[in-house]
């Protein structure tokens, strides 16, 4: 298959980036490359689908990447994992003899699936801040998106996604969910909430969005980007940190912060060689959002969260604190114009700065539920999904279906608006559509 066919079966299937950002992979794939990473190392604490998809789907997972690699033009691929993971490893090991292919064992730390983090750590080259992969001849596609890209290369369109069910659930499991199945149908299928009124987080416990309204469980749905379902004590420490107000971290930044450096000394991106320094971001937010011009370095945070729940000894929020400038400088349409360079003194930091899984759990208050391991459960079976027409970055698709029409498993229900960047969304089970309002589409299965 020639580079434009694959490009156009992927946009066909509606394929995106499974790793968060759900960036359409048609226009990803559309460039040249030296190297084609796949990235499998999955460093989110207490994630584990990237691990079952790894398990269970290998070969295609080396197809779709010789496939990428064509495409692009790219002369080396990389699978890269943790080293922890011997099973997989002795898999992909006997897959690739003979092809033109090389597997990366990663140590055990976070954020090793940061793809800054993980070109850094292979290539040894620094993405330029504000950069991408492919800046220094590199394109970093996770193993979830390279299977649907296999996938795609047999005209199946994106239907469905393995996610993590575990915390505070009686059966923790990795489950196969069509999209647009609401939470609560894999919280139930996993014997339901081990503690009264939990806290929903839909992700992993450092990036991933806290949804602690009663109903969220019922309201939240499954998504293309969603790897982990996970159910925490309300009044846990990552749900303390997730709720507290502008106004507190205002008045404890101004209070509380010693500018140790640590969160800065810390930082992943920092010691990759970028000009960012979060405590400096956290000394011009003690004087307010209004009066701080030496944050616009805010910009080149990833939020991975190492700042906030891993580097501060006064338990400050860093993170969310970097969040909020960015938010208020894009909405004041003010543009990041600080250095684009790489800080060569910098640029070789991470590697004796790595933050060990195992220590992150337990500063977290989350090891016993890492020392948890999901088991494999059934694909769930729905009556019904609610599928977004969002779930990309990009515009929303627009619907393409009207209330009372029946749709098979993978009809088109949602097209790109044209001269948009976006993706297709799909049918995830059979059935008649009983309602499409702005946001979504309902389908009532049979």
């Amino acid at each position: 298959m020639d580079a434009s066919s694959l490009l156009q079966r992927i946009r066909d299937a509606g394929v995106v980036g499974q790793g968060g950002a759900g960036f359409p992979a048609h226009v990803k794939f559309a460039a040249a490359a030296e190297t084609v990473i796949a990235n499998g190392c999955e460093c989110e604490p207490l994630l584990f689908s990237d691990q079952r998809l790894m398990q269970q789907h290998a070969p295609e997972i080396v197809e779709a990447l010789e496939a990428v690699m064509a495409a692009v033009g790219a002369r080396r691929g990389i699978i890269a994992i943790k080293r922890k993971y011997t099973d997989i490893g002795e898999r992909f090991a006997r897959l690739i003899a003979g092809r033109p292919l090389e597997l990366a064992r990663l140590e055990n730390f976070y954020p090793a699936g940061d793809e800054h983090v993980l070109v850094n750590e292979l290539l040894g080259r620094t993405i330029p801040p504000l950069g991408l992969p492919r800046d220094v001849g590199a394109v970093v596609s996770n193993v979830g998106t390279l299977f649907s890209i296999r996938r795609a290369m047999e005209a199946i369109p994106v239907t469905r996604r393995w996610v993590t069910v575990t915390g505070e659930v009686r059966r923790p499991a990795v489950l196969e969910v069509p999209i647009g199945t609401a939470v609560e149908e894999c919280i139930a299928a996993c014997g339901g909430p081990a503690v009264p009124d939990p806290v929903l987080v839909l992700g992993g416990p450092m990036m991933g969005r806290f949804a602690d309204a009663p109903d969220a469980p019922r309201r939240e749905v499954v998504t293309k980007t969603t790897g982990g379902v996970l159910l925490l004590p309300r009044g846990h420490f990552l749900h303390r940190m997730a709720t507290l107000s502008v106004r507190d971290m205002q008045k404890q930044a101004a209070a509380a912060c010693i500018q140790c450096r640590y969160c800065t000394d810390l930082c992943p991106r920092h010691n990759i060689g970028h000009s960012f320094e979060t405590h400096r971001v956290m000394r011009a937010f003690g004087g307010g959002l209004g009066a701080a011009p030496g944050a616009l370095q805010a910009f080149l945070c990833s939020e991975c969260g190492v700042c906030e729940l891993f580097a501060c000894p006064m338990r400050l929020s860093p993170r969310r604190i970097n969040a909020l400038f960015k938010a208020r400088f894009r909405e004041q349409q003010i543009a990041y114009e600080g250095p684009r360079e790489v800080v060569p003194a910098q640029s070789g930091l991470n590697r004796h700065r790595k933050i060990p899984v195992a220590r992150l759990a337990i500063k977290l208050d989350i090891w016993k539920y890492l020392e948890i391991h999901p088991v494999e459960g059934e694909a769930l079976q729905p009556a019904q999904v609610t599928i977004p027409l969002q779930q990309h970055a990009g515009a929303a698709a627009v619907a393409c279906v009207q209330p009372g029409e029946r749709v098979t498993e993978g009809a088109l229900i949602g097209e790109i608006p044209e001269g948009k960047l976006g993706a297709r969304v799909h049918a995830s089970i059979a059935g008649e559509v009983t309602r499409v309002d702005g946001g979504s589409v309902t389908i009532q299965r049979g």
